[in-house]
């Protein structure tokens, strides 16, 4: 056999398995979507499994799921159908962080992974807000309001991520957070976040090769905060509540 027949033969089964990369519904691992459910654990187990067998897209389709801070593993796409709203819990003791940085979906060291779809993801920042305080007055929190907000998405050190479509509502801190990150596509995201102050859109932090396109953004602070070496950042047709071109402040 020729070598260019070899070639053609191995270029065609990468295709094949790229074009058959495996889907796996929630549901399949527990998890609920009636809204009441607490989540984090069976969306971890699912995520932590496909994962381990090689990588595919995690799939939610039409519900409310509830939810605390889970983590992306490499090779793993989320896939929010139209429909999905995956709910953060307002209990501030169910998010943990990374880089300092709590977050809804984290991810640290992580390659090839992605959130898509044309569905949304909830905050509920006015709550999570109400029961950080409360903690905070009670003496049980030692943090500021501030510290204990978490994002929606925050990761660190990852590479190949691509965050397309889906809807980022109403965070109690800032929506999105990437610090050390290469090659992040951003695309095609809604953010409209307002119900809480200080709530910034997009945090980048020593990043390398952040393509954004077709965002819009309304948030009760700035569009887009850059901190660190950022580096090779494209942005198209990108604007806010106010028509204007995304801006980038430091």
């Amino acid at each position: 056999m020729s070598k260019i027949k070899i070639f053609t033969i191995i270029l065609l089964t990468l295709c094949t398995l790229n074009l058959s990369a495996k889907e796996y519904k929630a549901s399949l691992f527990g998890v609920k979507s009636e809204g009441v459910t607490l989540n984090t654990k069976s969306i971890q187990k699912a995520i932590d499994f496909i994962s381990e067998k090689g990588g595919g897209k995690l799939v939610f389709y039409v519900g409310r799921y509830l939810t605390g801070s889970f983590e992306l593993k490499s090779n793993v796409t989320i896939e929010l159908k139209e429909g999905a709203v995956l709910v953060a819990t307002p209990s501030v003791y169910d998010y943990f962080g990374v880089n300092g940085t709590k977050a809804l979906i984290v991810a640290d060291s992580q390659q090839n992974i992605g959130i898509i779809g044309k569905g949304v993801i909830e905050g509920q920042g006015a709550a999570v807000l109400e029961q950080i305080n409360t903690q905070i007055r009670k003496g049980y929190l030692r943090a500021t309001a501030t510290q204990a907000s978490p994002a929606l998405i925050a990761m660190n050190n990852c590479s190949n991520i691509i965050i397309d479509e889906f809807n980022l509502m109403n965070a109690c801190g800032n929506i999105q957070s990437y610090s050390g990150c290469k090659n992040l596509t951003i695309n095609g995201v809604t953010i409209k976040s307002t119900s809480t102050k200080g709530t910034k859109g997009l945090l980048l932090a020593g990043c390398d090769g952040v393509k954004l396109s077709n965002i819009f953004f309304e948030t009760s602070d700035a569009d887009i905060s850059t901190a660190g070496t950022s580096k090779n950042i494209s942005v198209i047709s990108c604007k806010n509540a106010a028509g204007k071109k995304l801006q980038i402040t430091n």
